[in-house]
């Protein structure tokens, strides 16, 4: 049996013990040198970037330039971390969605694992000219091997319905009869919904964990949602 190497043990001025018959110098715990050494001896090493199911690196200049920050966590306001706009951005781990606005609100940019040197990277082929990118959090439910959503043609799931568990890049082409949707069950994973076919337009990120994964009117696709027009819709990859 390997043999473990005991915590060194700081000399100091310790107080006696005595046990059958010996006597044992213990520290008292009190005592500074000990607090110091058990702070140094408990301190944990931070995880292995591999145990982190989300990250991701922005920066307030373009091609990775300026000042950057580390996320593993939501951020619902960049500016609170002296940044006035976030420019480019690195995702190492998970999905991500990013917000116009603070605050998780305005159109959404769905980030996915990879480089992201300009904000056309990320905005796609959208309506409108957005350079702003203000809050961002992880896209907790995303799972690319299994994802599940079904599809409804009015509000509230009336109508004909049809189930997926794959990418449409056009719904009309696989056989949905118009080019809106009412409402949207989202059983496993996460999905991007786009406007128009190809991908392309404006981005709804649905997932199974929020809404307990019923969106019954378009208006629960977010804050920048103004029509019911959805032309193609795939899964969002880990």
């Amino acid at each position: 049996m390997a043999q473990t190497n005991p915590l060194p043990v700081p000399t100091g001025p310790w107080k006696s013990v005595r046990s059958r018959g010996r006597e044992n110098r213990q520290p008292p715990l009190c005592h500074p040198p000990v607090l110091e050494w058990l702070r140094s001896s408990l301190r944990m090493a931070p995880l292995p970037r591999e145990l982190i199911s989300a990250g991701i690196t922005v920066y307030d200049q373009e091609n990775f330039q300026g000042k950057r920050m580390e996320f593993t966590s939501a951020c619902p306001n960049i500016m609170e971390c002296n940044f006035d706009n976030i420019r480019s951005l690195k995702v190492e781990c998970g999905a991500w969605v990013g917000y116009e606005h603070t605050g998780f609100c305005g159109q959404q940019f769905t980030l996915e694992r990879g480089e992201y040197p300009r904000w056309d990277a990320w905005s796609g082929s959208n309506a409108y000219h957005i350079e702003r990118l203000m809050s961002f959090r992880p896209i907790c439910s995303a799972n690319h091997k299994e994802s599940k959503i079904t599809i409804f043609e009015k509000d509230n799931f009336i109508g004909r319905q049809w189930e997926l568990s794959d990418d449409y890049p056009s719904l009309q082409a696989m056989g949905w009869a118009n080019n809106e949707v009412g409402s949207m069950k989202i059983q496993c994973g996460a999905w991007v919904c786009y406007q128009y076919p190809g991908y392309r337009g404006y981005q709804y990120v649905l997932e199974a964990d929020h809404h307990g994964g019923d969106y019954k009117h378009w208006r629960e696709w977010g804050s920048h949602a103004q029509t019911c027009q959805i032309q193609s819709i795939r899964r969002i990859q880990q």
